[in-house]
């Protein structure tokens, strides 16, 4: 190749993506200058070269280029000198690159280190860099108080052309005080990268990923949030960063992210078998994946499919690769630094049972061992009792524990007759009948005509050991559960049946008052859900329910029954609300709810909670209903999978409609999609999208887009038409503001498509027009861009918004004259302005008119005029 060639092909190099196809092609060419004997011509394509191994990932091989850089410059200062300052960056680069390499034997490293010292004192450079360095060696061999002092020398030193950018230096010195465990220090140095201005075309990728961990364990998990969601989109698919990729994945595993630590690896799957990069990426990358790998294991899921094996089987095979090239590391520094510092990082616990990241993300398999997964939708979590079922109670353990849960009425007594029965063992005949009073109780809201069934069973079961309670309460559930099944015929009678003796068991003294009233509540129980289940409730009817609920509630309030008379005001409460009686019904229900919290019912609490809660939200009190939900969701343990989603959804919604708590809001509306995931995937995204609206009100953009970008392919489904469009624009407006434009210029073009027939919304369509055009033409997209633009002006016209019509004219005439690459296009660009002003010129002299035609005036002016010299 001659030089042309050579110089052709460097600059087609120069276009394609960091990668391994770039760094071979680089090699080639480099070989090709050298044959060609022009030094000059060869410095450059070395420079390339080392470019690209540098952002490759392989920074192990940068000696070879730097190397023949530092000859070329010796031999050919004329030619090579004029771009030395280039040499001696990179050596910095190859030097740390040694630093890294266990290949590299420690005298050779030193004398590296000699030299660069040399080298930068003989060109009068700072000696900054070279302090780093060493400091850099020392921490990787442990020797602590060394590199303390080597990085204090380097921040002493003055900066120059030879200093890295502050954003990396900051990198750098907030890893080292992270390194001793001095979180509060790395989060100081990192602050002006993770928070303010500094950034380079690696920071604050590389940060963000750093000060994940310190974040969580400094407590500022919101933060920590944050710096994943802005962080991962930066580092994602990048090789030269991947030890930043198993930052996130690791901070995944540690934060009870598993699964969604488990979607990022599989992004990058084909990475745990990549041995071109750099040893110390590998193992950085291979120990991270370890990290993630074992929490698999501990919940259970080591049998989850990983790469071509399983969370298991990928996790001893990089065991036994990272002992390999912790090895190598050992054997070359002569000491165990590098494999002590490993082994800690793969023993780390958990710093949080939970932090919600961003959408749901669920573990693809059921685990086989370990703790218990997540209840199904309908289901109370694991029981007390039945946790114990798999242990060595005996029997009469077993039964005795359901027996105390059942007559707390706690919502895993259930679970508790489950694990009794679940023995298989001959049980005694009221032992029987409980279990099967339970087991059709399990029936009643998926299916009333087998509960109404199961419960006569049990009635007779009752009956037949003598439990006369039981086998009334059970003759009173069965009417119900046919009421309910829609079987009206001799419901109420059956039910009135059982109430009438139990009144005269209960005054013959057979029924203490508490087993009077678990009877007597299906007569009230059957009318409400009678009237519940009506299109049309007729005045009379709710009175007369209202008036049974009232009777009751006396009843029991007589007996002293607190437990019922909280049941009997919850009734009341609903035929209230029924009626319209906003007051009765917020008094009935904090009746209800007192009265729960007094018989130590926490779980019913909860759900009355719940209800006075949404009454203090819609009243305008979000404080208030903040305080019911966060105390319902206290007691989350004990209730139903659906009733902890809905308090989630509540927490959300009041801590929304505080002012200035968006940050909080953000991780409420996380907290609840988490808690709707498989039972509600319309509010499981719509909590989601609340919280990337959150972010960018915040304008924290990145973190908005990340969480856009998660669930917008699925947006049509909890949203109508209208609100589709209205997020495209809110995810186009976040990516626009972190300079995603192409992508912006996307969500606002399908934005417009959505409502461009919608004639109540032409302003709306418009304005999505104009974004359109501004996005399509900051990435490049003239032609397009000034469709766009004129597209935007003619609905702004037809909507007589002349400022709207004239800028958007005005900046498709700038289009055009910029986009031009001949005279005609530029002609183009100044007709189009010309023509604005004229259309400009014929209107009244409105103010709004008179201000539009001096902005024309002056933007023609400054077409017109000649380009200055440069």
């Amino acid at each position: 190749m001659n030089p042309a060639e050579i110089s052709a092909e460097l600059a087609s190099c120069q276009q394609l993506p960091e990668g391994q196809l770039k760094v071979r092609r680089l090699e080639s060419l480099a070989a090709a200058a050298r044959e060609n004997g022009d030094p000059e011509l060869e410095a450059q394509v070395l420079h390339e070269l080392s470019d690209a191994y540098e952002y490759g990932g392989e920074s192990d091989r940068l000696p070879v280029p730097i190397g023949r850089l530092l000859q070329l410059l010796d031999r050919y200062p004329a030619e090579v000198g004029k771009h030395s300052w280039q040499v001696h960056w990179r050596l910095k680069w190859m030097t740390s690159s040694l630093i890294y390499n266990p290949a590299v034997p420690l005298p050779t490293l030193y004398r590296w280190l000699d030299e660069l010292e040399s080298r930068y004192r003989q060109a009068g450079y700072s000696p900054r860099p070279v302090h780093a360095r060493r400091a850099d060696l020392a921490e990787h061999l442990g020797d602590d108080a060394a590199a303390a002092v080597e990085m204090e020398a380097s921040i002493a030193a003055p900066r120059d052309q030879m200093t890295d950018c502050e954003a990396c230096e900051r990198g750098a010195w907030g890893g080292w005080r992270a390194g001793v465990g001095d979180d509060t220090g790395a989060l100081e140095f990192w602050a002006p990268v993770l928070d303010g201005p500094l950034k380079c075309r690696e920071e604050p990728h590389r940060v963000l990923a750093k000060a994940l961990l310190p974040l969580a364990r400094a407590g500022r998990t919101a933060d920590a949030r944050g710096a994943h969601l802005r962080g991962y989109q930066l580092v994602r698919h990048n090789v030269s960063l991947r030890q930043s990729v198993g930052l996130h994945i690791e901070f995944c595993a540690l934060t009870g992210n598993e699964a969604r630590g488990l979607e990022i690896l599989a992004e990058h799957a084909t990475w745990l078998d990549d041995e071109q990069v750099s040893t110390m990426r590998q193992l950085s990358f291979a120990g991270a994946v370890c990290v993630l790998l074992r929490r698999l294991g501990v919940l259970g899921y080591g049998d989850t499919a990983v790469g071509s094996g399983t969370a298991d089987s990928t996790r001893a095979g990089l065991e036994r690769k990272i002992a390999v090239l912790c090895e190598r590391y050992d054997t070359r520094n002569g000491s165990t630094a590098v494999s002590d510092r490993v082994a800690r990082r793969l023993a780390r616990e958990p710093l949080l049972d939970r932090l919600p990241l961003s959408a749901p993300a669920r573990l693809p398999s059921r685990p086989v061992a370990g703790p218990a997964v997540p209840a199904a939708e309908g289901a109370a979590p694991a029981a007390e009792g039945a946790a114990r079922a798999g242990g060595g109670e005996s029997l009469d353990d077993l039964v005795a524990e359901a027996r105390r849960l059942a007559h707390e009425r706690h919502p895993h007594a259930g679970q508790a007759w489950a694990a009794v029965a679940a023995r298989g063992q001959e049980l005694p005949p009221d032992v029987a009948a409980r279990v099967a009073r339970s087991s059709a109780a399990t029936m009643a809201a998926t299916d009333p005509g087998a509960a109404c069934l199961a419960l006569e069973d049990a009635a007779r079961l009752f009956g037949a050991a003598g439990n006369l309670p039981g086998a009334l309460e059970a003759r009173a559930s069965a009417a119900m559960a046919k009421a309910m099944a829609g079987d009206d015929a001799g419901t109420l009678e059956a039910a009135d049946l059982a109430i009438a003796e139990a009144e005269t068991a209960f005054a013959d003294g057979d029924l203490t008052p508490r087993e009077y009233l678990a009877v007597r509540r299906a007569r009230a129980a059957m009318m409400l859900n009678s009237i519940g289940t009506r299109k049309e409730r007729d005045p009379a009817d709710l009175a007369a329910a209202a008036s049974l609920a009232e009777s009751e509630l006396a009843r029991a309030a007589q007996l002293g029954e607190q437990r019922y008379q909280a049941t009997f005001s919850e009734m009341l409460a609903q035929v209230s609300a029924w009626q319209g009686d906003q007051d009765r019904y917020r008094g009935c229900l904090a009746d209800a709810r007192a009265g729960y919290l007094a018989v130590g019912e926490s779980w019913n609490a909860a759900r009355t909670g719940g209800m006075l809660g949404q009454l203090a939200l819609h009243g305008g009190d979000p404080q208030a209903a903040e305080g019911y939900a966060q105390e319902g969701l206290g007691c989350a343990d004990v209730l139903r999978p659906r009733e902890i989603a809905s308090l989630s959804s509540l927490r959300a919604q009041a801590i929304g409609a505080q002012p200035g708590r968006d940050l909080d809001f953000v991780d409420a509306s996380l907290s609840a999609a988490e808690r709707w995931d498989g039972i509600s995937e319309p509010d499981t995204l719509h909590n989601t999208f609340n919280a990337a609206r959150a972010y960018a009100r915040l304008r924290r953009f990145g973190e908005a887009a990340a969480l856009f970008a998660e669930v917008m392919p699925r947006v049509h489904i909890p949203y109508d038409t209208l609100t589709i469009a209205l997020t495209h624009q809110q995810y186009g407006d976040a990516l626009r503001e972190i300079n995603r434009h192409r992508e912006a210029a996307t969500e606002f073009l399908e934005a417009a498509r959505l409502i461009q027939d919608d004639t109540a919304h032409v302003a709306a369509h418009a304005r999505l027009a104009r974004s359109a055009a501004d996005a399509l033409l900051c990435s490049g997209q003239g032609l397009a861009a000034i469709t766009a633009y004129r597209r935007a002006a003619d609905l702004f016209g037809g909507l007589g918004d002349i400022s709207g019509r004239v800028r958007s004219l005005r900046s498709a005439a700038w289009a055009e004259f910029r986009e031009a690459e001949d005279d005609l296009g530029s002609t183009a660009g100044i007709a189009t302005m010309r023509a604005v002003l004229a259309e400009l010129e014929v209107l009244d002299p409105s103010e709004q008119v008179t201000e539009e035609l001096e902005a024309t005036r002056k933007q023609l002016d400054q077409m017109l005029s000649p380009p200055q010299a440069a």
